[in-house]
């Protein structure tokens, strides 16, 4: 067992609790209508008037939006001030909900949703880099990182119930209007709980907007490419957005290297906590994409599930993620956060093996196999951002956190297309996701390699 170097400290905070419900509300409200529009899709559709293709990019504009745009929205954190940025992004997502409820067309409505990306692409990495420098010492460092995952996951959790219960009731266009006020209470409370901070350094840097041009647009077209390559297959028109991207990302790093400061730092991508968190996210990514995706297209086409009833299936996998996150913060503490995400990982991968090959074709024992892979998967978030981002020096903390959560839109996109590809080349569902389970088992082996074991602890308390 790793033991402790550090007393538990007193709460670094003046409101420990409603300053942690603050920064968890962030993150549940910027990600609420990630699923829960996805349940109003045909009521749009039927009132715009839209085919299908069209409306896809209601659900496809947003998640662009945030994974191209989370690394600039980290290191805008780190520059202007992280309450600066979680209030104007609460602000924007509440703009955007408005627009979006209130819009008359599909183009407007898709306004509002690049407005809630961008909002999301800010707030997350502003949220948790203030989780990590507003409570630098345990125990309050990792039950804050336990209450954002909670939050997390309960919002994808909550929007996927609860919006298509808006929706039948209420209609569509409450999907969003209903999360206004929570968006605005939470930017009050912001100003309110969360202290002032000042940019970073002794004087303003300026952004380095042609590595923010490169990065974003890399990452946009990398994520926009294999979403395409999912959805109709590889081919010239597909590929090549992931093949600009890549050249992008190329010239990002030639670029980093020649400028005073860049909007990547060498010296974060070089941690090796980082390194081994962001590797090991990205194979968790690819698992859930193997759960979620893959396990709903097998829901509907083998055990003849409509869509809404495969997702009620697969609800208790965030059930699961949000039960086991609640102890996580006690085990990252008493055995380190390698052993226990390493352990949570090479869980995931087991369980992912036996919802491929251990059903037997019963939908009873999928579902528990579900809900196991969901009660392994809660302490991995918990583990990787205390590590990754506690690392990180207090005013390059929304970087890391940016960088981090990259790798789950990056993974979780590349993921899918070659599921996709995979099953529309005739492999079988179990083939596929017994790929997910290989993926998340290697990452065991990158976490325990790589990731150093004695606990991080906040550069400003090293001795």
């Amino acid at each position: 067992m790793e033991s402790q170097t550090t007393a538990p400290a007193a709460r670094p905070v003046r409101h420990g609790w409603p300053t942690a419900l603050v920064l968890a509300g962030a993150m549940f409200l910027v990600l609420f209508d990630s699923l829960a529009v996805a349940t109003a899709l045909p009521d749009i559709g039927a009132e715009f008037g839209v085919p299908p293709a069209q409306l896809q990019w209601v659900v496809t504009l947003y998640s662009l939006t945030i994974g191209g745009f989370l690394v600039l929205g980290g290191r805008v954190c780190d520059v202007w001030g992280r309450r600066r940025v979680i209030v104007a992004s609460l602000a924007l997502t509440g703009t955007g909900l408005l627009l979006s409820g209130v819009a008359g067309t599909l183009a407007l409505l898709l306004v509002g949703r690049v407005m809630q990306g961008l909002g999301a692409a800010f707030a997350i990495p502003a949220a948790l880099a203030s989780a990590a420098t507003l409570f630098p010492d345990e125990p309050w460092r990792s039950r804050v990182f336990s209450v954002v995952a909670a939050a997390a996951n309960t919002a994808g959790m909550a929007g996927a119930v609860l919006g298509g219960v808006i929706t039948s009731y209420l209609g569509w266009r409450w999907v969003f209007i209903v999360v206004v006020p929570a968006a605005a209470l939470a930017a009050v409370a912001g100003l309110l709980l969360l202290p002032a901070d000042e940019p970073s350094g002794s004087r303003r840097e300026r952004l380095d907007v042609t590595g923010a041009a490169l990065v974003t647009g890399g990452l946009l077209a990398v994520i926009y490419g294999a979403t395409q390559i999912g959805e109709h297959g590889p081919g010239l028109a597909t590929v090549s957005p992931v093949l600009a991207g890549v050249l992008m990302l190329n010239a990002l790093v030639w670029w980093e290297r020649r400028v005073r400061n860049p909007i990547i730092k060498p010296s974060v991508v070089r941690s090796r906590r980082l390194v081994a968190s962001c590797l090991a996210f990205g194979a968790h990514s690819a698992a859930y994409a193997a759960v979620v995706v893959v396990g709903s297209l097998q829901l509907q086409d083998v055990y003849s599930l409509s869509a809404a009833q495969a997702g009620i299936a697969l609800a208790p996998v965030l059930l699961g993620a949000v039960i086991s996150a609640a102890p996580a913060g006690r085990l990252v503490r008493r055995y380190g956060s390698r052993r226990v995400v390493a352990l949570a990982l090479l869980l995931c991968s087991i369980t992912l093996a036996l919802v491929a090959f251990g059903t037997a074709g019963s939908l009873t024992v999928l579902v528990v196999y579900l809900v196991l892979w969901g009660l392994s998967a809660g302490p991995i978030y918990v583990g990787l951002t205390r590590e990754c981002i506690g690392d990180a020096a207090p005013e390059d903390r929304g970087l890391a956190s940016a960088l981090f959560e990259s790798t789950t839109h990056v993974g979780g996109a590349i993921s899918v297309a070659v599921y996709l590809t995979m099953i529309g080349a005739g492999s079988g569902y179990s083939s596929t996701q017994f790929i997910g389970a290989v993926v998340v088992g290697a990452s065991v082996l990158t976490t325990l390699l790589i990731m150093p074991g004695a606990p991080a602890r906040d550069p400003e308390h090293r001795a």
